[in-house]
């Protein structure tokens, strides 16, 4: 989530939301005592738990060095991939560079996000993108010495970018154009992928959109579940797979692995994930776990 401001009337604002990036985010920033900038530069959202500024035409984090990824920019660049963020190198700070990528991105406003955003065009375009982006890194064979690694090497077909959600993704014209925030790529199975976008873009969580610009209401059986059958299917047809049988494992998979990544790193003593905890979003994810292991059915 690289280019949403957060700024307003000279304010920063807290997220709304729960994703673990954008939480992270807030709270490296907010313990950092607040964020300093050059009259040049535009504070941005997003990232990991990266300070992330636009100067001119490029993206400044003040990420670690992170050699698979940009590795990773710079194959998407030779293989002719339009639709990522490139590799720049770091400044004079030492901060990461990428390039921006002009368009409108939610970021932290998710799930209360524009109607457009929620329909079956993007939809399409989203599982267009996604296929296209797996599809280049079929011959990518650096090696991955993160914990973004799916765990068994066996399944490993693509590189995953494992963030591929509505609130990483660049609209322009009201449809998508470019992914952002590659920092938790790794190796896995394009379904490890697939099912967080579905996740978030379907949506399959315990919200549904509203009829009503940026509303989001909870979900019902009645009033949800044959649309979201509906746009799962959609998203398949135009990503080119049949709907898999065992999908909802998947998906309870994906969500559950976002409980344990959230536990393990706390107990590791990273403070940013002890923060999350005590706010409540490992206890967010175990209701959403809860959600789909009652509700899944409803929709398959």
């Amino acid at each position: 989530m690289e280019i949403e401001k957060v700024i307003h009337n000279n304010v920063l604002l807290e997220p709304q939301i729960f994703t673990l990036k954008a939480k992270l985010e807030w709270i490296q920033i907010t313990d950092q005592g607040g964020v300093q900038l050059s009259e040049h530069e535009e504070l941005l959202a997003g990232g990991n738990v990266n300070k992330v500024t636009k100067v001119g035409n490029t993206v400044r984090r003040d990420a670690k060095p992170n050699s698979y990824v940009h590795a990773l920019l710079k194959h998407l660049e030779q293989v002719g991939y339009p639709n990522s963020p490139k590799y720049l190198g770091r400044d004079e700070q030492g901060r990461e560079v990428l390039s921006y990528i002009e368009g409108v991105v939610s970021g932290n406003e998710y799930p209360e996000i524009e109607r457009y955003m929620w329909s079956d065009e993007t939809l399409t375009e989203l599982a267009k993108l996604l296929r296209s982006y797996h599809d280049a890194t079929l011959d990518f064979t650096a090696f991955s010495p993160s914990s973004n690694v799916y765990s068994d090497s066996a399944q490993h077909e693509v590189v995953c970018h494992n963030d591929f959600a509505l609130y990483n993704v660049v609209f322009k014209e009201r449809l998508p154009v470019g992914i952002i925030d590659f920092d938790m790529a790794g190796p896995g199975p394009r379904l490890w992928d697939i099912v967080y976008t579905l996740y978030t873009a379907v949506p399959l969580a315990g919200f549904s959109p509203g009829k009503d610009e940026r509303e989001v209401v909870p979900y019902h059986k009645r009033d949800h579940a044959s649309e979201r059958k509906r746009r799962i299917a959609l998203f398949f047809k135009a990503y080119g797979m049949d709907v898999p049988t065992d999908l909802k494992e998947w998906v309870i998979s994906r969500i559950h692995f976002m409980c344990t990544t959230l536990s393990d790193r706390a107990a590791s003593g990273e403070i940013a994930f002890i923060k999350m905890i005590e706010e409540g979003h490992l206890a967010h994810y175990e209701k959403e776990v809860r959600f789909l292991e009652k509700h899944f059915d409803d929709w398959s």
